[in-house]
């Protein structure tokens, strides 16, 4: 009978193990991580998007483009479905980096300087909102990069703007929002509230896939900030990208000669965890630069010099495209055809859902999307 017990116990600790080693893989595929790195004369965002190769798209979005908002329901569905519709135009231009096609972008900075990112966080979820329009996660970014031009004016009108959808029964994102004046902010929506970590609140300007106070509460016991721990600056684990990058802005603060800060910005990305995409935006210049695991070479974008008015079409570029250097002679117009495309590509990476592929509601989201694209653009 012992013996049974002992091989029973070993089961279930063997179990335990492989169910860990689960977890710590899942949660590893989606270490996204963005900061801030602000100082006298200097201000750079840099961002890692870590999951896995992914087809993308570049978009320039134009202002001046009417829109209406789009709900998962609406996306599935054969019919027009009974919910609060709204509609807006655009008042700004925008570059978005596009998993799922136009106009549902998973990060973008609008023409004044506004960056939006959404980074995965477990136990988010989509709640009912009566009388409120619903709006698909990645619209709803676009929706801000769109509307609005400083973290202020985000953070003042998020009650009032549609309510987040995300993906049915499948966690959300919070985002890391920031603007040309250097302001940033951290906003999740926990239990259908917004829990927003902005000015005095967010000291350190990091955002990873733990909630920010969390991860504020747990950088104050290293001796940097406050505590009487050690801090290794080469660790590699997961769970450290947070302190990382909040050690490594400090440590550049306290002596910005030691590197330019934009080429500093992307050092401190690859120190972190490398992100299949990357992103580091000079703000003080409005300039992008952007790379992908499958197109190597780092491209560039001047804000300053792209024509975003809606007298000119729309134009993308593959965010795979392997070439270096300015990016915006490699734009092409955009097509209904090729949002086709990437859309057939992007959704099935993008809802981790083995089914749905093969659903019918694949199906219909696609006649549904190539619709509002064709009837907005």
């Amino acid at each position: 009978m012992r013996n049974i017990l002992d091989v029973l116990n070993m089961k279930k600790i063997l179990f335990l193990l492989v169910l860990q080693l689960i977890c710590i893989c899942t949660s590893s595929t989606k270490a996204c991580s963005a900061f801030m790195l602000k100082g006298e004369g200097y201000c750079v965002v840099g961002f890692n998007e870590n999951w896995k190769s992914m087809p993308g798209l570049v978009f320039i979005n134009k202002r001046g483009v009417h829109k209406e908002n789009l709900s998962w329901k609406q996306l599935v569905s054969k019919r027009r479905v009974d919910e609060v519709k709204i509609k807006w135009t655009s008042l700004y231009g925008s570059v978005s980096f596009n998993l799922l096609g136009i106009d549902m972008p998973c990060y973008g900075v609008n023409e004044k300087g506004l960056f939006i990112v959404e980074l995965y966080l477990d136990k988010t979820y989509s709640t009912d909102a009566p009388g409120k329009a619903n709006m698909f996660w990645g619209q709803w970014i676009q929706y801000q990069l769109d509307n609005y031009a400083t973290v202020g004016e985000l953070i003042e009108n998020l009650n009032s703007a549609p309510v987040i959808d995300w993906w049915p029964a499948f966690p959300g994102s919070h985002f890391f929002v920031s603007d040309k004046a250097g302001n940033t902010a951290a906003i999740a929506l926990i239990e259908g509230k917004y829990v927003v970590s902005t000015g005095d609140k967010m000291p350190v300007p990091v955002l990873c896939n733990n909630r920010y106070q969390g991860e504020l509460n747990e950088l104050q016991q290293y001796n940097s900030f406050g505590g009487a721990a050690d801090f290794d600056i080469n660790t590699k684990k997961w769970k450290d990208r947070f302190a990382k990058a909040a050690h490594s802005i400090k440590s550049y603060n306290e002596n910005p000669a030691v590197a330019y800060p934009v080429q500093y910005s992307w050092n401190l990305l690859d120190s972190i965890i490398p992100g299949e995409w990357q992103l580091v935006y000079d703000v003080n210049n409005l300039v992008l630069q952007f790379r992908s695991d499958l197109g190597h070479g780092i491209k560039q974008l001047d804000l300053s010099a792209i024509d975003f008015s809606n007298k000119s079409p729309v134009v993308y570029m593959d965010i795979n495209a392997d070439f270096s250097g300015d990016a915006l002679p490699q734009f092409s117009k955009f097509t209904p055809a090729v949002n086709r495309e990437y859309v057939a590509k992007g959704f099935p990476i993008g809802y981790a859902n083995a089914d749905f592929p093969k659903s019918e509601e694949y199906v219909i989201l696609r006649k549904n999307i190539d619709k509002y694209v064709r009837r907005t653009f």
